[in-house]
């Protein structure tokens, strides 16, 4: 009878211990907690703002700043192109900055993304119209551009605390909140609760909190259905009640390859949740610093060099894929890129703004085999251009049988 009674005070004081937390997670859920802004996050918490503020996260949407130090525009519109049907006095807001530009032009309040980007590597106009997105592909909206609007479409990602009703974000770009959830309850109770840490959820839900924008879907049936991103999740949620995950079908698609690898861009979340280290529980921080830009991607070490993968697979670690030298496990010089991971394990396979500039996230080696079968590109022929994925999956079983 004693220890019954030990036993329930216990599980009493645990609930009582964690309800202030559940408390607080309801408050946000239900919407009591309103965005600040990053400025405010600013004040208490400076050393990550600066480091974000140099990410491009900190820049998916710019201001026209037409020259001078500060220029934002990346596109050259001295050029005769007939993708380029636009001038730049017709821009009023600029999206994205690494791979692609995309000018958008206000009209009744509204934006629209102009008929041309920017493909910022081969520095060169290629026409925007999407035929194969979910939403153009069956149709929802009209092929022309200024049919298509910006707020529906593009920017619950490229922003934060997008309002549907308003058809207006709380602040521009993916700031804090974006991540960390709405923070006026945190402010007012002096940084104390309230606001949400990914790092502290649990592994599924933390990696929602990327996966919001960085998991090809579309949402479920219902007053969103026309939404190209997840109206209404907030970090800490279950992000499947808004947003249905793309699958591989077993057959190629505009998001995935029929192994499963990606097509194309933003399907980092499709492939990863796809992958070993997924399921051993890593996450996209573990690899990712968001407040971070001294490396490509906000690694927190860089992939070129190797030093991120080698953390975990270097000599004497506990997943060592060598014993003294990384060309055991490459068969190539240890100095050439036939030696870098991420050229192997996370291969160019993706189409953003040209082929193949968008790297998978299952982290597999993908046989030569899955290009004779299906086109998928991989880490052999992407280098050595001028052999064939049969010239590639025989060298690759030689290595295999010696």
């Amino acid at each position: 009878m004693v220890t019954k009674i030990n036993f329930l005070l216990f599980v009493s004081v645990v609930i009582l211990l964690f309800l202030p937390l559940q408390v607080q997670s309801a408050e946000v859920e239900k919407g009591k907690a309103t965005y600040v802004g990053s400025e405010t996050c600013k004040s208490c918490h400076q050393k990550y703002y600066e480091g974000w503020n140099k990410t491009r996260h900190s820049r998916m949407e710019q201001q026209v700043i037409k020259e001078g130090p500060d220029k934002t525009v990346l596109g050259d519109f001295t050029v005769t192109n007939p993708n380029l049907t636009f001038t730049l006095n017709e821009v009023n807001m600029l999206v994205g900055s690494r791979f692609k530009q995309r000018y958008a032009k206000s009209i009744d309040g509204e934006y629209y993304l102009l008929p041309a980007q920017w493909s910022v590597q081969p520095k060169e106009w290629v026409q925007y119209k999407p035929k194969k997105d979910w939403w153009a592909a069956v149709g929802i909206y009209p092929e022309d551009w200024d049919k298509r609007p910006y707020s529906k479409l593009c920017r619950g990602c490229h922003s934060t605390g997008m309002d549907v009703k308003t058809g207006k974000p709380a602040e521009q770009n993916i700031a804090c909140e974006a991540c960390h959830g709405p923070g006026s309850l945190h402010v007012e109770q002096s940084g104390q609760g309230h606001i949400v840490n990914p790092v502290k959820l649990n592994r599924e839900n933390a990696a929602m909190v990327c996966f919001r924008c960085h998991m090809s879907g579309r949402p479920p049936k219902g007053d969103f259905e026309k939404y190209a991103w997840a109206v209404g999740y907030k970090p800490g949620e279950d992000l499947k009640q808004y947003w249905v995950y793309d699958k591989p079908k077993g057959e190629n698609s505009y998001e995935l390859w029929a192994g499963g690898y990606a097509a194309k861009n933003r399907v980092q979340g499709n492939t990863f949740f796809q992958s070993k280290m997924y399921r051993e529980g890593m996450n996209c921080f573990t690899c990712h610093d968001p407040h971070s830009s001294r490396h490509m991607t906000s690694l927190i070490k860089s992939g070129d060099t190797n030093s991120l993968c080698l953390l975990c697979h270097g000599e004497n670690s506990h997943h060592a894929v060598y014993k003294a030298s990384i060309s055991e496990h490459t068969h190539h010089k240890a100095d050439s890129a036939g030696s870098r991971c991420i050229e192997c394990h996370a291969s160019k396979t993706g189409t953003n703004a040209i082929k193949w500039d968008a790297r998978d996230h299952t982290f597999k080696f993908i046989s030569p085999v899955d290009t004779i079968k299906f086109g998928t590109p991989n880490a052999c022929t992407n280098c050595h251009k001028d052999q064939t994925p049969e010239w590639a999956q025989k060298t690759v079983t030689d290595w295999l049988v010696k």
